[in-house]
């Protein structure tokens, strides 16, 4: 995420599908004012009980209970990939963002698709390609000034070498497992 927003300190962020709350709490370690946001009750008392300092609202990503431009950064960390219409949620975010939207798919291109697609966690899952993603981001206004995006984890399960190797490996390669895509609304700012 760093590389593709670089994000500041003390930025507000709205996690849209937070589930666990997992990557929320990332985000708030690394110094940003984060909002969870996410539709399961259930999901959402877990993340009050781990996190009861952070604010977690229920919502869900078709219709964001927020104002325009309310957040610096607006994430969705594979929760696109559960819903059926990824294009209106990311319209929903373009909207309530005032700098930039990242977007983490499941790559269809990827070894993890191979082994994992339509099986356990990935049950009901939707991978997309780069292409997909970006073809989402074409309806948005106003259209986004800067376009970012990379790939990690390309070899699942490889071990301690795996890991070292793995970040010896360029992000563009298209084969990662884990698709990232960063949308701005302003070119000035740093990306």
């Amino acid at each position: 995420m760093h590389r593709l927003l670089q994000p500041q300190s003390g930025e507000t962020l709205l996690d849209v599908g937070c589930g666990t709350g997992h990557f929320t709490r990332r985000f708030a370690g690394a110094g940003l004012a984060v909002t969870g946001l996410d539709p399961d009750p259930a999901m959402l008392d877990y993340t009050r009980h781990w996190s009861p300092e952070l604010p977690w609202v229920r919502g869900t990503a078709i219709s964001l209970p927020f104002a325009d431009h309310s957040f610096d950064l607006v994430t969705a960390v594979t929760s696109l990939c559960f819903i059926d219409n990824p294009e209106a949620a990311l319209a929903e975010m373009w909207r309530v963002a005032r700098r930039a939207v990242l977007v983490g798919l499941l790559n269809r291109r990827s070894l993890l698709h191979r082994r994992k697609a339509g099986r356990g966690g990935y049950a009901n899952a939707r991978w997309d390609s780069l292409g997909e993603a970006r073809s989402w981001s074409s309806a948005l206004s106003p259209a986004p000034d800067a376009t970012r995006w990379g790939t990690v984890i390309f070899s699942p399960n490889a071990g301690p070498v795996g890991r070292v190797l793995e970040r010896m490996l360029p992000a563009h390669l298209p084969f990662g497992a884990f698709l990232a895509l960063s949308l701005h609304k302003d070119a000035s700012t740093p990306i």
